[in-house]
């Protein structure tokens, strides 16, 4: 009669035993994420004597913006390796003193004619297909963009921070870049905003400037995000990095890939272009194809 209590259900045993695996695989789980977390933090060397962390990041910032900046590009998103990306393309007109930026939506046909302004505080998004116009903030500016990692307010403001918030800096990393062949100085990054009041952490090219990598961390310091750069090219004076590559933890299978066909640095622009009435213009004629500095006409013609 003894042995009969203290004879266990064998449903009751199995699930015991599934628990216990469950528990085992989550702590091999968490420490092989720990190792690889201290495996990719990189080993940085103390700065030169006097490496001015605010100037670094302004002089990051003007390889991604001008005073004034045009930009077309393709946004290519891919859910897994093997899969062909899916393509959009849009033009962006930003005024960097003002804050104010204009994106026009070229494709595909059915986001075609989406337009988005902001006049801060503000931002306004027309969507042709509806002919509707609704102001967004707060959690509808970190809706994806077009399918993708990028959010609203990434492509409104591409800097996250670069040359405006306060920077601290961190060291050097002597491995930097695609290859690892690039020496970079490491900032830290406090932009308002920033998710869950974490920190911007960048690597900026020791020799010209260039961004190489943005990672965002929350308030615990977990990495959300990061943003590669690289094909830099000439453009200006400034080398500029073509292709942005974003990755979020969230969905690490996602591969976010937005390509720049052209880029003008401070062009005279018509003021027209920052109007609820030129957002609510669906036909964006192309931009013609000036030399650098040239005036840029507002898209689609300016409102009467």
């Amino acid at each position: 009669m003894n042995r009969a209590r203290l004879r266990l259900p064998a449903r009751f045993l199995c699930a015991s035993l599934a628990a216990t695996l469950r528990v085992a695989l989550l702590v091999l789980a968490l420490g092989a994420a720990a190792r690889l977390a201290l495996a990719q933090a990189p080993v940085l060397e103390p700065a030169p004597p006097g490496s001015d962390a605010a100037e670094l990041s302004r002089r990051a910032a003007t390889a991604l913006v001008g005073e004034r900046t045009y930009f077309e590009a393709v946004l290519a998103v891919r859910e897994h390796e093997r899969d062909t990306p899916k393509e959009g393309s849009f033009r962006a007109w930003y005024d960097r003193r003002s804050g104010r930026s204009f994106l026009r939506v070229l494709s595909p046909p059915r986001e075609a004619g989406t337009g988005l302004l902001r006049l801060p505080p503000v931002v306004w998004r027309y969507t042709a297909q509806e002919e509707s116009i609704e102001s967004l903030a707060g959690e509808r500016l970190r809706e994806p963009w077009l399918g993708s990692g990028f959010t609203l307010a990434d492509l409104l403001d591409p800097l996250a921070g670069l040359g405006t918030a306060p920077s601290r800096l961190l060291g050097v990393d002597p491995a930097a870049g695609e290859h690892g062949g690039e020496r970079a100085f490491v900032l830290e990054l406090r932009p308002d905003g920033a998710a869950s009041a974490g920190r911007v952490i960048a690597w900026v090219g020791s020799e010209r400037a260039t961004p190489l990598r943005l990672d965002w961390r929350d308030a615990q310091d977990a990495l959300v995000a990061t943003l590669r750069f690289d094909d830099v090219r000439e453009i200006a004076g400034r080398a500029v990095p073509h292709r942005w590559t974003l990755t979020r933890l969230a969905a690490p299978q996602l591969e976010s890939r937005l390509e720049l066909r052209e880029i003008r640095f401070d062009p005279a622009f018509d003021d027209a272009i920052f109007t609820t009435r030129q957002l609510l213009q669906r036909g964006a004629t192309p931009a013609a194809r000036e030399v650098q500095g040239a005036r840029l006409p507002a898209p689609g013609g300016s409102p009467p």
